[in-house]
């Protein structure tokens, strides 16, 4: 497969998993909710989940999630400007926004894996 191929499944992918967060924050967050946001979050919130989770991953095998997924809210309210239970509720909301979306898409025959396939 090519180098082309795969920066286009990567966006692909990208744009795909920032419409859960951009849905979910125009309904918690209101007025400060933008697409460019959505994206900015998922592309800087993976890069934090994969930073955190390898440090403390290191020091706390078991704890790595936990600290990523602390990573993740940090990332939420720095972009969101929002408190740490609002961020916790559009992180936990947008999760379960992105499981019902992957089920339906499943249903229509798309996977959202089939994409993460592409990359390998």
């Amino acid at each position: 497969m090519g180098f082309v191929n795969i920066i286009i499944a990567l966006v692909v992918l990208w744009i795909v998993t920032s419409v859960p967060l951009y849905l979910v924050s125009k309904v918690i967050i209101h007025n400060r909710s933008r697409f460019w946001y959505a994206m900015g979050g998922t592309f800087i919130g993976a890069i934090v989940f994969l930073f955190f989770g390898s440090l403390f991953g290191l020091i706390f095998p078991n704890l790595c999630l936990f600290f990523g997924f602390i990573g993740i809210l940090l990332v939420l309210m720095g972009l969101y400007q929002i408190d740490f239970g609002r961020a916790f509720l559009l992180a936990f909301v947008t999760f379960i926004v992105y499981l019902v979306l992957s089920f339906l898409f499943a249903l229509l025959g798309v996977s959202l894996v089939f994409i993460q396939f592409l990359l390998l």
